[in-house]
């Protein structure tokens, strides 16, 4: 939203909270079209904050771009969960800075975990962190106008939670960014650091942002956030009646939650969502293991017996639930009788997927340090026979849904001749048809399965 001095001495956009002042000389250069692109690593809510930045930046003069098209400014969103994912985001701030004339911006956990001395020599016009990612909307402005900008960084141990919302998502759902933050100390991560301790959002301002997304034709809200089981510990407030909040917009048709740590699905929890129709039945853990030893390694706060327990109880109540999860294997010191208990318990949970990672030592945490590392080998070799297990047991999970009972699909995008969406339980289907039905919801009877993919048939008109 722009707002004009009368005399045109001022011009004024903004953003929630957030108010930035340019003079008639900004003024005048921002007339003519500006250019920027946001390239995005690493996870979801990454993703939400750089589409957040790339809004505001269009409502102030911007033209988002793709990368690889010349642009006055590049914002490299950064992520540090893994060694690999830091050299991916060096190697793109290294591309954009080859953009003779452009500024390039750097913002996310690998600038928060290193500061901005980590990208000297890179002709790196602004750093910032990971609690004050809009600043980068100021930047792109001075950088553009000729006007310096200090780096800019707040402690993540200590700052709230950064004030900003979304107005678009991809295709027909959206992710909505509920909390910040961890207060996990696993073995494995670096992201405490990167992100500092929870800070939720309150439920009144992530529900004013939902209603804005159904407005604007999202039928389904994905709740999301670093540690989404999370939401609340500062605040007081539930993820229960988050999520039921949230459901009383009746163009919300379906509400999911991004990964939670297994421990939150508390028979409580459970009671309350199983009464809430407009939540979908699919779970996405992060599980890491299926070996109690490892996961104490890890320093996770669950055993395996209390997962599967909390999954068969999840069962019981909501009918068709499925599960997907995170896995790591070759963590340090496990055995092969290690890795047998987690594909024992993949097994006996049925995953519908499995995120499978062999384990990468990450510089700065405990796991980066610790005796009996795994051979990247054996890591690999493990990893790839995970996934061959996962494989057969999602092929048994999809062959159970055909049971001759319609589900209800949200249908996403055309590919092949076939119109592609995904059931309550999160299992994707093909249904054909040249007519588009992206954003509908169809009752769907699935039919075949076949090659890695579910088939089905629209079983009556659309409502």
């Amino acid at each position: 939203m722009f707002t004009f001095d009368l005399c045109g001495d001022i011009i004024m956009a903004g953003h929630g909270s957030a108010i930035f002042i340019f003079t008639e000389k900004r003024m005048e250069k921002t007339t003519s079209k500006m250019r920027a692109a946001i390239l995005t690593l690493g996870c979801r809510v990454n993703q939400y904050e750089s589409e957040a930045v790339a809004e505001e930046l269009e409502a102030v003069g911007f033209e988002i771009c793709d990368f690889n098209d010349d642009c006055d400014v590049y914002i490299i969103n950064t992520c540090a969960v893994t060694a690999e994912s830091e050299r991916k985001s060096r190697q793109m701030i290294r591309r954009a800075a080859k953009r003779r004339g452009a500024g390039v911006i750097v913002m996310g956990c690998s600038a928060q975990i290193h500061g901005a001395g980590v990208f000297d020599g890179n002709d790196v016009f602004y750093v910032c962190g990971n609690r004050n990612k809009m600043t980068a909307v100021d930047a792109a402005l001075s950088f553009v106008n000729g006007n310096f900008k200090e780096n800019d960084f707040l402690d993540v141990e200590r700052a709230p939670i950064e004030k900003m919302s979304i107005r678009r998502s991809e295709r027909t759902r959206a992710y909505v960014k509920i909390e910040d933050g961890c207060d996990n100390n696993c073995a494995y991560c670096i992201i405490k650091k990167a992100r500092g301790a929870v800070v939720s959002r309150a439920i009144s301002e992530i529900c004013a942002e939902a209603d804005v997304l159904a407005d604007a034709g999202y039928r389904e809200i994905v709740l999301t956030g670093i540690e989404t089981a999370s939401f609340g510990k500062d605040t007081g407030e539930k993820l229960s009646e988050l999520i039921d909040r949230v459901s009383e917009n009746e163009k919300i048709e379906r509400i999911r939650l991004g990964s939670l740590e297994p421990s939150v699905l508390t028979a409580d929890f459970v009671d309350s969502i199983a009464k809430n129709k407009k939540f979908m039945p699919s779970f996405h853990l992060s599980l890491q293991s299926g070996s109690n030893a490892v996961l104490a390694s890890m320093r996770r706060k669950y055993n395996i017996g209390r997962v599967t327990a909390s999954v068969e109880y999840v069962k019981e109540k909501i009918k068709g639930a499925t599960f997907t999860a995170d896995i790591i294997t070759g963590f340090p010191g496990e055995t092969e009788e290690n890795f047998l208990e987690t594909c024992a318990a993949a097994e006996k949970i049925g995953f519908l997927h499995m995120h499978i990672f062999p384990f990468s030592k990450r510089e700065g945490t405990a796991a980066a340090d610790m005796k009996n590392q795994i051979p990247e080998a054996i890591r690999r070799e493990r990893a790839a026979r995970l996934e061959r297990l996962g494989e057969e047991i999602t092929r048994s999970v999809y062959e159970r849904s055909l049971d001759g009972e319609a589900r209800r699909v949200l249908f996403e995008t055309p590919k092949d001749g076939y119109n592609v969406g995904h059931t309550p339980e999160m299992l994707e289907i093909y249904v054909k048809g040249e007519c588009d039905l992206q954003g509908m919801i169809f009752p769907v009877i699935p039919t075949k399965y076949e090659n890695g993919r579910l088939y089905g048939e629209i079983a009556e008109e659309k409502r």
